[in-house]
């Protein structure tokens, strides 16, 4: 499971790559934080609302039935969009964080050796 901290931080960058001012980015909705506004825009970033989210190494069957998800990803930022003026790639990495259960059956084993 992704952490709120790390999903705060994808959007930072991501947002550090644009002209437009961030608060801009969802003047619809009134958000108690900026932590909550990050947190929509990282939602909207999975969910290809700012441009088709790319998984890069999600692995998939001979059926196309998916193996393993995506823990890379990448989301084109068009050149007008960019402080750059030009194309860019923004690249992310989702890790995910051990939780108690998890680290518990990590530990004793998953068939009940605990």
């Amino acid at each position: 499971m992704i952490s709120d901290s790390q999903k705060i931080q994808i959007a930072k960058s991501f947002a550090k790559l644009h002209q437009t001012p961030f608060a801009a980015w969802t003047p619809e909705e009134d958000y108690p934080s900026d932590d909550d506004r990050y947190l929509a825009v990282y939602d909207n970033l999975i969910h290809g609302v700012y441009g088709d989210c790319y998984g890069l190494n999600a692995e998939y069957d001979e059926d196309d039935n998916l193996i393993q998800e995506a823990t890379e990803f990448e989301v084109a930022v068009e050149g007008f969009e960019s402080k750059a003026e030009k194309p860019e790639v923004f690249f992310f990495e989702i890790t995910s964080e051990s939780t108690g259960i998890g680290k518990f059956i990590e530990e004793h084993g998953r068939h009940g050796d605990w």
